[in-house]
């Protein structure tokens, strides 16, 4: 027992039957399966594609985390993923699960260093055989190279077997086996078909295609096009029904020329989105825009006889079918569409035949075979009984004339450009236009030459005519085109006849607040302008004239009214001026506005009138200052 006890084995002379070293190799990947190894390649692929292009260096920001964490070549899964989001790098659920588990350590970090080396590996191999261009796009001329992982769909024998009529109810009591088989379309119809179903739907292709095109590449294979106009509802189930061999029509007219696996989906998407807008609309400024074009507006529904080739007599049972519908509804009060809707549950706007004479039996309208035949010839299309348009027409009424049309033609009249006149000799007198330019500038205190020397970049001191009149419509004078003509013709430049010497004209009109030129003559003494506040609307004649006389005397009767205080009351910014109502109001709280008329109240107010912000205030000071004159001729003694 004790021999047998004593003999212990040596484990030190036995080989390690795990050494280690492959969890200590820097470059140590995980096995995947066949399937996970195709998917993890391309998705390398494709990394190192868009790393080219964009010219990163993935190792410097790996780097960082590493001084930190002391982690010898990894970093965790968190961090990982934050570096590619950082990099605008966007992957899927799933690729990023794949490259986690190809690339992972332990349960926590993944091995950045093999990452970093496959990515270089890929990079070189396209480079080495010449397959990628000086921006680090893949060149055109080596199609097919990146093998794509797609799943094929599965098969649907129903496509392009199944008809709307097996849907929305039966069109004919044959068998479909023995119903004609429908032409397909030609081209440039499918293309305008797919533009109305865009257009009704308001639909954005952008959104459905760009999540196939990773590498922002334009192109797509042919079954994620068929994917996504399967997502848009383009296809033999979808909201616009096209059999196969007119989306075939569609994928072999934008087939990428390079490549016939795959499709130029951006090229389709421009025009498609014409129906919309022109691409490049802000190089075409004066281009106009139909939206939706007219032959797309116009665009019949697919399987819609042309009701113009239609016999005559149909036409014509028809027209008298909706008479007497038109005239039952009116009579009854029936509302049809609640009818309609009761049958269209997914509101499709369509119903079959069988639902439309439902409808009409529901409604009490009783209608032969042969009329209700003339409105489906009429109403029919793919889908059904276009009931929509059938309520459309039959509750249509004549256009009535506006009631607003005579108002709507004065304002016309009103509004139109009135025909070039004689001009009157005030507009042609240079001497007055000047004057009211110049007590446009006195009262505003405006500098001329500002508003015009922008308009002479070169220092001509000379500027165009239609940059003269704009900058005159600038200062805002009120000019008429004859005052500007008259301006333009008094200030044109000698040797220049398209210019005008705009400094001679802002010389002339500035004189009214200083005079240049003083200091070459010191005893020269200046003489301010004082504009004139008279106008046309405030001229008085010899009537009106005798009515204020009569007016001031009446009220020169109050001794002492001091009413100076009451205007000052209502005149807050201390301008001078008060309104008519305002005047009103201070005489009847003296009691002077018993004294005088309506008639004698206006022309005092037309006599001290001035002009302010587009309506006419009176002039209180000089309105007291007369007051007062009057009645201290008043208190002089006559001898």
């Amino acid at each position: 027992m004790f021999a047998i006890s004593s003999i212990v084995p040596d484990f030190t002379k036995n080989k390690s039957l795990v050494t280690g070293l492959e969890w200590e190799d820097p470059l140590r990947v995980n096995i995947l399966s066949g399937t996970e190894t195709r998917k993890i390649n391309l998705i390398i692929t494709q990394l190192a594609v868009l790393i080219n292009k964009r010219k990163i260096t993935l190792r410097p920001y790996f780097q960082d985390y590493e001084l930190i964490s002391k982690n010898v070549g990894a970093v965790t899964i968190a961090h990982f993923g934050r570096i590619l989001k950082f990099l605008g790098i966007v992957l899927g659920a799933e690729e990023f699960r794949l490259l986690v588990k190809r690339f992972a350590r332990n349960a926590y970090t993944v091995n950045y260093v093999a990452f970093l080396k496959a990515i270089d590996e890929v990079q070189c191999y396209l480079e080495e055989h010449g397959m990628v261009d000086l921006s680090g796009e893949l060149l055109d001329q080596f199609p097919g190279r990146i093998i794509t992982a797609e799943l094929p769909k599965l098969p649907r024998p129903e496509i392009g077997k199944v008809r709307p009529s097996q849907i929305f109810g039966r069109q004919t009591v044959f068998h479909p086996v023995m119903e004609p088989a429908r032409d397909t379309m030609p081209t440039l119809e499918v293309i305008k078909r797919i533009q109305r179903h865009i257009l009704e739907q308001r639909i954005r292709i952008h959104e459905f295609f760009k999540d196939f095109d990773y590498l922002n590449t334009s192109r797509v294979t042919v079954s994620q096009f068929r994917r996504a106009l399967d997502a848009l509802q383009i296809s033999s189930l979808g909201r616009l029904w096209l059999v196969e061999p007119e989306i075939d029509t569609v994928i072999a007219l934008y087939r990428d020329p390079s490549d016939p696996d795959r499709v130029c989906w951006r090229t389709f998407m421009d025009d498609i989105d014409r129906v919309f807008t022109v691409k490049g609309l802000d190089k075409l400024p004066n281009l106009r825009v139909e939206s939706p074009p007219q032959e797309i507006a116009e665009l019949p529904r697919s399987g819609a006889p042309n009701w113009r080739c239609e016999p005559e007599d149909t036409r014509e049972l028809c027209e008298d079918v909706l008479r007497r519908v038109r005239q039952r509804v009116e009579e009854r009060r029936i509302f049809l569409k609640k009818f309609f809707k009761n049958h269209d549950k997914h509101n499709r706007g369509h119903v079959s035949r069988a639902q439309l004479r439902q409808v009409l039996v529901t409604a009490i309208i009783l209608l032969s075979p042969e009329e209700v035949f003339a409105l489906e010839r009429r109403y029919n299309d793919d889908l059904g009984f276009d009931y929509n348009r059938f309520l459309q027409e039959l509750e249509a009424r004549l256009i009535a004339e506006p009631l607003y049309h005579r108002m709507l033609e004065e304002k016309k009249r009103l509004n139109a450009e009135k025909p070039p006149s004689e001009p009157r000799d005030d507009e042609t007198n240079i001497v007055l236009i000047l004057a009211k330019i110049k007590a446009k500038v006195v009262h505003e205190r405006i500098k001329v030459l500002e508003f015009m020397k922008q308009f002479d970049r070169n220092n001509h001191l000379v500027i165009t005519k239609p940059d003269f009149v704009r900058s005159l419509d600038q200062l805002r004078c009120n000019l008429t085109p004859a005052e500007v003509d008259t301006i333009v013709k008094i200030f044109q430049a000698a040797l220049r006849p398209d210019f005008v010497e705009y400094v001679r004209f802002a010389t002339t009109v500035e004189e009214a607040v200083a005079t240049g030129g003083l200091e070459r003559a010191p005893l020269f003494l200046p003489v301010q302008h004082v504009p004139s506040e008279a106008s046309s609307r405030t001229f008085l004649d010899f009537d009106e004239r005798k009515t204020v006389e009569i007016a001031m005397d009446k009220l020169c009767e109050v001794q002492s009214p001091n009413l100076e205080e009451l205007f000052k009351n209502y005149d807050k910014e201390n301008i001078g001026t008060v309104s008519k109502e305002q005047l009103m109001k201070a005489l009847s709280v003296r009691r002077m506005l018993e004294l005088i008329t309506n008639r004698e109240l206006d022309a005092v107010h037309k006599c001290f009138s001035i002009e302010r912000g587009g309506s006419f205030e009176i002039d209180y000071r000089a309105f007291l200052r007369a007051l007062y004159l009057l009645q201290e001729n008043r208190k002089t003694p006559f001898f």
